[in-house]
C-alpha cells in the first residue's frame, strides 16, 4: 500500500503564534528554538524510517520534554531550564551532526536562554512589588469595610429605635383621632383626666378657624417678608417664636399656606422645629390636623423630627 501523502510542509509546528505578552527576547530564543527543532531526525517506532513530517507530539517525545511544554518554549511563553535548553541542543545536534549547519552556536542559545530569564526575574520583582501593594490596598480595604460595617449596625440600631418611637406617635395619634370622632361621652375616664383634648363647641368652629386662618397668614406674610429681604436669621427668630406660641390648627395652616405659595424651605424648616421643639402631645394633634389638611407628608416629617429628638 502506498504511503499517505501530507500536503503540510515539514516541521509546520514550528511556526505557531507567538505570545502577545512575549518580549523581544523571549521571541528571538522561540526562534532559535523553532529553527534548531526542524534539523530533528525523528524515525519511526521501528526505526526503520525516517519521518519527514514528525508530529509536535513526536518531537516532544523525542526531546524529552512534554508536548505543551514545548508549545511553551516555542511561543515565548516559558523559558526552558538551562538543562532543558541544553539537552534540546545536544540531542539536535546529534541528529545533525554537529552544530555547523544549525544556525546557531550551543553558547549563543544559551546566552538568549540567560538574558531570557534575568527579564522574567525583573518582572517577577516588579509583580511582587505589584502583589504587595495590591495586599496593602486590600488590606486597608478590608478594615474600611469592617469601619463601614460597624457603622451601619450602630445606624441600624439606631433606625430601629427611631421607628419604634415613630409607631408609638402613630398609635398614640390614631388614639387621639378616634378619641376626637368618638367626643368625651364616650372616652374613659381616665382618658379624661390623662389626655384632656377640648372640643369646642360646634358654634364656635367657624369663628375659631377664622382665626387661626387669618394668624397664618400674618404670619405668612411677615415670613415671606423676611425671607424676601435677604434676613434668614430674623426668619428663623420668628419660626422659633410662632413655635412657640401656636397652636397645632395655626401651625397646620401655616404650613399649608406657605407650601401653597411655594416657600417649601420655610414650610420644612417650621415643620422641623415645631417637632423638635415642642411636647409630643403638641406634635401629635399638629400632625393630626396636618393629615386632616390633606398634607400627610408633613405630618410624617412631623412625627419623624419628633422622634429623632429622643
Amino acid at each position: 500500500m502506498a504511503a499517505r501523502s501530507n500536503s503540510r510542509h515539514p516541521f509546520a509546528w514550528t511556526e505557531k503564534d507567538f505570545r502577545d505578552d512575549a518580549s523581544p527576547v523571549r521571541r528571538q530564543l522561540a526562534v532559535s528554538l523553532r529553527q534548531i527543532c526542524r534539523h530533528l531526525v525523528i524515525k519511526s517506532p521501528d526505526g526503520s524510517t525516517v519521518l519527514t513530517h514528525p508530529t509536535q507530539a513526536q518531537a516532544a517525545k523525542h526531546l524529552y520534554v512534554g508536548e505543551s511544554s514545548l508549545t511553551r518554549y516555542l511561543t515565548g511563553q516559558y523559558v526552558p531550564s538551562e538543562k532543558v535548553a541544553t539537552s534540546i541542543f545536544e540531542i539536535v545536534c546529534r541528529d545533525a551532526g554537529g552544530e555547523q549547519g544549525l544556525g546557531i552556536t550551543k553558547k549563543h542559545l544559551l546566552e538568549l536562554r540567560a538574558l531570557a530569564e534575568q527579564e522574567r526575574c525583573g518582572n517577577c520583582a516588579r509583580h511582587r512589588e505589584e502583589a504587595r501593594a495590591a495586599g496593602l490596598e486590600l488590606k486597608a480595604s478590608l478594615a474600611e469595610q469592617k469601619r463601614l460595617s460597624k457603622e451601619a449596625e450602630g445606624q441600624d440600631a439606631e433606625l430601629r429605635a427611631l421607628r419604634q418611637r415613630y409607631s408609638l406617635l402613630r398609635r398614640e395619634t390614631l388614639r387621639i383621632h378616634l378619641a376626637a370622632e368618638a367626643g368625651p361621652q364616650n372616652r374613659r375616664p381616665e382618658e379624661l383626666a390623662a389626655t384632656p383634648l377640648p372640643v369646642p363647641p360646634r358654634n364656635r368652629d367657624r369663628q375659631q378657624r377664622m382665626n387661626d386662618v387669618s394668624a397664618a397668614r400674618r404670619i405668612g406674610r411677615r415670613a415671606e417678608e423676611l425671607a424676601g429681604g435677604g434676613q434668614p436669621d430674623r426668619v428663623l427668630a420668628l419660626l422659633r417664636h410662632t413655635v412657640e406660641a401656636c397652636t397645632s390648627q395655626e401651625m397646620a395652616l401655616l404650613v399649608a399656606l406657605l407650601r401653597s405659595k411655594g416657600q417649601d424651605e420655610l414650610a420644612g424648616n417650621f415643620v422641623h422645629i415645631y417637632g423638635r421643639d415642642r411636647s409630643d402631645r403638641d406634635v401629635l394633634r399638629a400632625a393630626l390636623v396636618l393629615h386632616e389638611q390633606n398634607v400627610a407628608a408633613d405630618a410624617v416629617a412631623l412625627l419623624r423630627a419628633a422622634a429623632a429628638r429622643s
